[in-house]
């Protein structure tokens, strides 16, 4: 599909105003991320490749498909249709066909990849249009559920593997890309912080990740799933991440600094008697169109906009706490909420957030 052509010509002019700031003649879009927000169209054949299997070179009058032969009818066709691009295209045996193309149409003239110009063209992704954000709800609520649906199927016994699988497969039937599943059963919970599902079967307790890409758009979020009576430092701890989490998400409203955000987390950290948790795993940052657009630090030089989404996910050994959010108008909203999954008001200082609970079963 497609995006609208309002917002395809939005997000034109914000890239034609970027070649104007840098002074350019013609940007160069190459990898998959970027051709995905600008179109909507789906431009590869091997998703784990960074580049797209064509390019997009635009000017400040005319956009290009660059393509060999094999690509160009499908994507004109099935992913472009309607935006008005041209085609560009080369024999896929022709070993100069793409520097020919380039040469023809460009000329002596300024270019730069979005490669080359890298943050200063990833930006132009973070401030959401408001059918992005139409779009951002429907992906929260599609991966918010795989992990409910499974949170609420898995039994003792299981191995990690088998939970992944699980995951995986009812993501596909959501039509949810699944790029990262973790699973940590027990021991392994309180042992990494980013548990590669394994052949370790469930006794107890599991931690369940997913985060999730539909439309381009990239959704985490965590659930924790206990079986029998919840230990009291299990307890302890999730009350603590939820905590720290309620903060990050209080926080993160238009016109504060990310790098505030960051440093009264850690500060949080401290007061619930976790000082040194914060070190072990990164707490997350930005979210849209990668899964992380950055990750947050203490020297991070972001404010927060309306439009903008993000994902943190504070650890504490044995726990995490995690879901994504949009920024509408002066406040955070969940897009990954809970529907039957239990849940917890927890205090931040100026409020409340839902987290979820840990499910006992």
């Amino acid at each position: 599909m497609s995006w609208s052509v309002n917002e395809y010509l939005v997000k034109l002019l914000r890239i034609r105003q970027l070649i104007a700031r840098e002074q350019i003649d013609y940007v160069l879009v190459t990898c998959q991320t970027n051709f995905l927000w600008l179109t909507g169209g789906r431009p590869y054949v091997n998703q784990a490749s960074e580049k797209a299997c064509a390019d997009l070179l635009i000017g400040q009058d005319k956009v290009y498909l660059v393509s060999n032969n094999i690509e160009s009818n499908r994507l004109l066709t099935e992913e472009l249709a309607g935006l008005g691009i041209e085609v560009a295209c080369y024999d896929w045996w022709e070993e100069q066909g793409f520097d020919a193309i380039i040469t023809g149409i460009v000329g002596g003239k300024k270019l730069l990849t979005d490669i080359q110009l890298g943050n200063r063209f990833s930006r132009l992704r973070w401030d959401l249009l408001e059918e992005e954000k139409f779009r951002y709800g429907q992906v929260g609520e599609a991966v918010a559920n795989i992990l409910e649906v499974i949170a609420f199927t898995i039994e003792p016994d299981m191995s990690e593997l088998a939970i992944a699988e699980m995951i995986k497969h009812q993501a596909i039937v959501a039509g949810v890309n699944p790029w990262i599943t973790l699973v940590a059963v027990d021991e392994r919970a309180y042992q990494y912080r980013h548990p590669v599902p394994t052949g370790n079967k469930l006794k107890r307790y599991a931690m369940l990740c997913l985060t999730g890409q539909k439309y381009g758009l990239f959704v985490s979020t965590t659930r924790l799933v206990h079986f029998g009576q919840l230990p009291a430092d299990l307890a302890k701890r999730h009350q603590a991440v939820m905590a720290v989490d309620a903060g990050f998400i209080g926080s993160t409203v238009p016109g504060v600094s990310v790098s505030s955000i960051f440093t009264s987390a850690v500060q949080s950290y401290q007061k619930w008697g976790y000082p040194e948790e914060w070190k072990s795993h990164h707490q997350g940052g930005m979210i849209g169109y990668m899964s992380r657009e950055f990750r947050a630090l203490e020297t991070t030089k972001v404010e927060v906009r309306a439009g903008q989404a993000y994902a943190w996910n504070p650890t504490i050994a044995g726990v995490k706490s995690e879901d994504t959010i949009l920024v509408c108008g002066n406040q955070a909203t969940i897009v990954s909420k809970c529907r039957r999954f239990p849940t917890t008001l927890v205090e931040y200082p100026g409020g409340v957030v839902v987290r979820p609970s840990i499910l006992v079963l």
